[in-house]
Formats: structure tokens, C-alpha cells, sequence
């Protein structure tokens, strides 16, 4: 079945199911996120800062990119004034 296959009840009702579930379920994701952010040293937060920097890839173009590129020259300033 396609989503052209459908009618409008069946994907009001399915559309409805989705918000509902997302209502209950983003809060309880959004504080487990919090939480296991707070737990991390920051060693651990260190980490993941570079790999997040280092998922950038030069060839992107245009925005794609260029915020990551911009937090790259920021931290590579603060580290060298350390």
C-alpha cells in the first residue's frame, strides 16, 4: 500500500496517533537526553565535540556546513590560548 492508497480518515488518523505518541514521548526522550548530558565528564563532552566537528566535510557548499566549519575555528582558537 502506498501512501496515495489511503484516505484522508486513515491518514487523519494516523497523523493523530503520531502527534499523540510524540507528546508523550519527546518530553521523556528530551529529559533522558538532559540527564545523560549531565552525567558526562568533560573528557566525555570534549569527545564528542570533536567527533561531531569532524563529521564536516570540506566540499560542502553554501550553508551546508559552514556552522560547523565556523565552531571549528572557535575551538581551534581556545585551544590555542590555552
Amino acid at each position: 500500500m502506498t501512501p496515495t492508497d489511503l484516505s484522508s480518515d486513515d491518514v487523519r488518523t494516523g497523523l493523530k496517533r503520531w502527534i499523540d505518541t510524540w507528546k508523550v514521548t519527546g518530553p521523556l526522550l528530551e529529559q533522558e537526553r538532559a540527564e545523560r548530558l549531565a552525567r558526562m565528564t568533560l573528557q566525555e563532552l570534549q569527545e564528542a565535540t570533536r567527533s561531531l566537528l569532524d563529521l564536516w566535510r570540506p566540499e560542502w557548499t553554501a550553508d551546508d556546513g559552514q556552522g560547523l566549519l565556523l565552531h571549528q575555528i572557535v575551538f581551534a582558537l581556545a585551544r590555542q590560548k590555552r
